[in-house]
């Protein structure tokens, strides 16, 4: 073989060769890594971009949570361009996300180096408004609207001391929220705050709301007379979930007079500083924070009033000078009413029932200094102290037309105990005999009756006045058929004669009516009388006497003795 030719193989061969290996270095040549990567981000996407790689011909993205990762939370296949999308992202500790890219070119591969990039800060949800509660005994219902960009919600419940939740409901999409198992803890029981979260878990917050249990309904009321004086105390059943308690008291079954208001954190609750011997009106509920029970129905009580000692004393005055008679040789009253003044006022009696006392012509009230008239008819007339006694009311009553026969009555309270009482003044009808018993009789009835109708509230009564009937009435060998019709009738009733009763008595022998005569009449025959109801204690009795040694002292006041008991009324 020639040089030439051996130098011309050569060549061909070479260029083969050279040739051949050019082809394959290209197809094997490693790309470079790619470089510029850059992260376009929104609250919960990212563009992810680079630079084009030298002899790529294909890129694969690798996103991870950290640095140190070596798994792909996301990732592409082989892209073409130089950029990849992702969506649904969230938030996560420290930076957001790394992601590195993969440049491809056959089997050879070069990889970037590692990039971190954060989300972009998502705006918060609008707060939520419109709240609602429901709340019953021991639950809450929490209801609101729709806040803007909100996903879920959630409720937490707190205690009045501080932010911590106590406890919170499920989040969810949701917008209603239940509590169960509360109870009250405070003035106010509990505070809550709506929270919205968007989708990144970014989350705002309502206004604080506040939560008082309702209260139930108190009943059974119960009043007692209180151990300190001037009170009285409730207690009751119900009341669920008060803290304290409210007792409203009031003078009118209305409750709109005379109204004061008490507070217990307990039962029984105490109304105190209140007139005795009134009647009261009442109610209570409970009370939890601004949370009001409804009120209870309204209960009457009445606040007793202390037993009061009065005297009283029954006396006819002759003041018409019906009495007077050329035999008596009693003087006018003019002459004669100084004396019975005298005799009225040293019986110290605050209460003092006439008869035959016309106003026109005795003007009995200007002898008795500090008295006021309670009530008048017909020459009847009640006196009474008007520093002792208050007049609530008075009245008069008509036994009979025909035979002019009257009585007044007054409804007195006494002003230190506040007991009240009624005082009855009667007269009725004179003369001895069957017939004039009989009318007597019915006078009597026809008291009582008329006694009874003006006494609703059942108060205890005394009966004073001049009933012109005693013993000797029933004397059937002077007055054949005849009886003591006025002790009748008040026995049949119940109702006895205060000397009967009497603790202490003075004087009792001597008639009432001494009839302008000396030496005195002493028969223990008492036209006078003073009748009480059961519960009036008689303290003591007397016949009111002026004498000169054993005889009436002259001139005579009148025809007739005082008669005066000193009582004991209970208080009620």
């Amino acid at each position: 073989m020639t040089a030439p030719f051996r130098r011309a193989i050569v060549f061909a061969i070479t260029s083969i060769v050279l040739s051949g290996g050019f082809v394959a270095a290209h197809a094997a040549t490693i790309p470079d890594a790619p470089t510029g990567l850059s992260a376009r981000t929104g609250e919960s996407s990212a563009v992810l971009t680079w630079k084009p790689a030298a002899h790529a011909t294909s890129y694969r993205v690798c996103v991870m949570v950290h640095n140190t990762s070596t798994t792909c939370v996301r990732s592409s296949g082989p892209l073409t361009t130089t950029s990849f999308t992702l969506t649904g992202l969230e938030p996560t500790p420290g930076t957001d996300y790394f992601f590195k890219v993969y440049a491809d070119n056959g089997d050879l591969s070069a990889v970037s180096a590692l990039k971190g990039f954060d989300l972009k800060e998502s705006a918060a949800p609008a707060v939520v408004t419109g709240v609602t509660q429901r709340l019953g005994y021991s639950t809450l219902v929490v209801n609101w609207d729709a806040a803007e960009s909100a996903r879920t919600y959630s409720v937490c419940l707190m205690s009045t001391a501080s932010e911590t939740c106590l406890r919170s409901s499920t989040r969810s999409a949701t917008r209603s929220a239940t509590f169960t198992g509360l109870h009250p803890t405070s003035y106010d029981d509990y505070y809550y705050r709506v929270y919205a979260y968007n989708a990144a878990g970014v989350s705002s917050r309502s206004t604080k709301h506040t939560v008082n249990l309702p209260v139930a309904g108190v009943a059974n009321l119960i009043g007692k007379k209180g151990t300190v004086a001037r009170s009285f105390t409730v207690s009751w059943t119900g009341g669920l979930n008060a803290e304290s308690f409210e007792l409203k008291v009031s003078t009118s079954s209305s409750m709109t007079t005379g109204l004061k208001t008490y507070r217990s954190t307990g039962m029984p609750a105490t109304a105190t500083g209140l007139p005795i011997g009134t009647s009261y009106a009442y109610q209570v509920r409970g009370i939890n924070g601004v949370s009001r029970g409804p009120w209870s129905a309204v209960k009457l009580f009445r606040l007793p009033a202390d037993p009061a000692t009065i005297n009283v004393m029954t006396y006819n005055l002759c003041g018409q000078d019906k009495c007077v008679t050329s035999a008596n040789h009693m003087k006018k009253w003019s002459t004669r009413k100084d004396y019975a003044g005298a005799i009225a006022r040293g019986a110290k009696s605050g209460i003092i029932a006439t008869q035959e006392s016309h106003d026109e012509d005795t003007r009995f009230i200007t002898e008795l200094p500090g008295f006021g008239v309670a009530a008048y008819l017909h020459a009847k007339t009640l006196f009474y102290d008007k520093d002792l006694y208050d007049v609530l009311r008075s009245g008069g009553i008509t036994l009979s037309v025909a035979e002019k026969k009257y009585a007044v009555w007054a409804e007195l309270r006494d002003r230190k105990s506040r007991a009240t009482f009624i005082v009855v003044d009667a007269h009725l009808q004179p003369g001895k005999g069957k017939s004039r018993d009989d009318l007597r009789n019915t006078q009597t009835k026809i008291l009582l009756s008329r006694v009874a109708d003006a006494n609703p509230k059942d108060l205890p009564v005394v009966y004073a006045g001049d009933y012109n009937s005693n013993k000797s009435n029933a004397d059937q060998d002077r007055y054949p058929g005849g009886y003591d019709a006025v002790l009748k009738v008040f026995t049949a009733a119940g109702i006895p004669d205060a000397l009967n009763k009497a603790a202490y008595v003075v004087a009792p022998t001597w008639n009432s009516a001494n009839q302008a005569i000396n030496p005195p009449l002493k028969h223990s025959d008492h036209v006078d009388h003073i009748y009480v109801d059961p519960e009036i204690t008689v303290n003591s009795w007397r016949v009111v006497l002026r004498l000169n040694r054993d005889n009436y002292a002259l001139p005579f006041a009148t025809d007739h003795n005082p008669v005066r008991a000193i009582l004991t009324v209970p208080g009620r």
